[in-house]
């Protein structure tokens, strides 16, 4: 309610009305319009129409008030779920991917001459250079491994995590193992979960496929309260004992020790669950397209729209690379894909418009190279994009432009409600040769996920259906 009421307010005030003047005008009685204002009430979902012709709402405005009315009706849970995954691309929309300012050059002592007889380490200046030193130590072997059950949600060890890995100093292969929470309702999207992995995705998209986590559900995710540490930390040398808010540590030596906690760690993980699948096959890429696509359904976002709607045997047989080692699978999977894709009952594709340019002036593809499929020539261009919006006009395709800076340029995701969500890294990932492809399964999140793209087409992150198709045909009579 308090998104609308603020919307509404703030509308007002640019267009420097008063409550009663808009009473007078749309007819909307004045003291139903004053409570809405404050968050006291819900207006008729008939008045709308009337105060957007009045506030003389440009198209985007009123599609956003729209969807502020809507969003009065929906659970909190779900208002913060589809929050953190929007902050979630908007955070890797902005990621840096430059070189790095500085760097650690040298450790200056060891980690025995760091610590020294100390094992309990207390406050956050003492516990992060502890842990900076034994990732450190760790990364100077060619076989680094690092395994840990510290959960997402400690900030310092996410960060220190991302930050190495973005700045191509992280060798080494990391495992960790994460509780999730099982105790809400079954119907319900775990904000704890979702925070989890949102802080992970990162960390998964960089590391090269050296990043490795695991869960398990438990009913409470609080760690026991008679123990003062309980995640832990395991490299080569040594095992990093953590308290539950990170700011105290155990720091044990012991050959048997880390022997012990590995063991331990092993154990676990026997029983824990893979939270995601890599893999950067091509063929197996476009597989996992279709692993994420319902019988019924084909949900799409990237800076590129999706054109496989259209994609017929002959396009197929025209464009892809005839020269391949794997050509014949490929074109297999393709048909089988494209087919359904065709038939598909909806279909949903959102898209940037520089991502659309992007194409309009190469004719390539972001999720496949030109070493697999040949540049679509400009009368094709002009072929797919005069359809795409024909079909997005008539309703038979979920079409929209993407508000700037809200999805990252090298990423693409297709979700589906039951089959999984994919992460694919696209032509513009900088940090890697070729794609790579992050597969989720775990219902909860793919629910979250899937909501967060499908609720996108009503929201004011988005143009029109008719704006959408607009600019499509215009960039289409362009094309020479």
């Amino acid at each position: 309610m308090l998104l609308f009421s603020e919307y509404l307010r703030d509308l007002l005030r640019e267009k420097k009305m008063t409550v009663s003047a808009l009473s007078r005008l749309s007819g909307v009685e004045r003291t139903a319009l004053s409570k809405a204002l404050t968050g006291q009430r819900v207006l008729p979902y008939d008045a709308l129409d009337a105060l957007i012709y009045h506030l003389r709402l440009t198209p985007g405005e009123g599609q956003r008030l729209r969807a502020y009315y809507d969003a009065q009706f929906e659970k909190e849970g779900l208002r913060r779920a589809r929050e953190l995954v929007g902050r979630l691309f908007s955070d890797l929309a902005e990621l840096d991917f430059t070189a790095p300012a500085f760097e650690e050059s040298q450790l200056l002592m060891d980690l025995d001459g760091y610590a020294g007889r100390r094992s309990i380490f207390s406050g956050a200046t003492n516990v992060q250079p502890l842990l900076r030193m034994v990732l450190s130590q760790e990364l100077t072997r060619t076989d680094a491994r690092v395994e840990l059950t510290v959960p997402p949600t400690d900030t310092f060890l996410s960060g220190e995590l991302l930050r190495r890995y973005l700045d191509g100093r992280m060798g080494a292969e990391v495992s960790q193992i994460i509780a999730f929470d099982a105790s809400g309702a079954a119907e319900d999207i775990s904000l704890h979960n979702l925070e989890c992995f949102c802080r992970i995705l990162p960390i998964c998209l960089l590391s090269g496929r050296k990043y490795h986590p695991y869960y398990y559900y438990d009913n409470t995710i609080a760690a026991r309260y008679t123990d003062p540490f309980p995640y832990f930390l395991i490299t080569h040398s040594c095992v990093v004992c953590l308290s539950e808010d990170g700011g105290q540590a155990m720091l044990l030596r012991g050959e048997d020790q880390v022997n012990c906690y590995r063991r331990h760690f092993h154990s676990l993980l026997s029983r824990c669950y893979n939270l995601i699948q890599y893999t950067a096959d091509p063929v197996e890429i476009l597989e996992s397209y279709d692993l994420c696509t319902d019988e019924n359904g084909f949900y799409m976002i990237m800076d590129q729209p999706c054109f496989g709607r259209f994609y017929d045997e002959a396009i197929i047989g025209r464009y892809l690379r005839s020269g391949l080692p794997f050509h014949d699978r490929l074109a297999e999977v393709a048909r089988r894909r494209f087919g359904r894709l065709r038939t598909a009952e909806r279909f949903y594709t959102l898209f940037t418009r520089s991502g659309l340019e992007r194409f309009w002036n190469t004719g390539s593809l972001d999720d496949f190279p030109t070493a697999f499929v040949a540049p679509f020539p400009p009368e094709q261009r002009r072929l797919l994009m005069a359809a795409l919006a024909e079909r997005i006009r008539s309703g038979d395709i979920t079409g929209r432009l993407l508000e700037s800076g809200s999805f990252p340029d090298y990423l693409s995701m297709t979700t589906s409600q039951r089959s999984g969500v994919g992460f694919f890294t696209t032509e513009h990932f900088p940090l890697q040769d070729g794609f790579c492809s992050v597969q989720i399964r775990e219902p909860n999140l793919c629910r979250a996920f899937h909501d967060w793209l499908t609720h996108l087409p009503g929201s004011g992150q988005v143009l029109g259906a008719e704006e959408t198709a607009a600019v499509l045909e215009a960039l289409a009579h362009t094309v020479t």
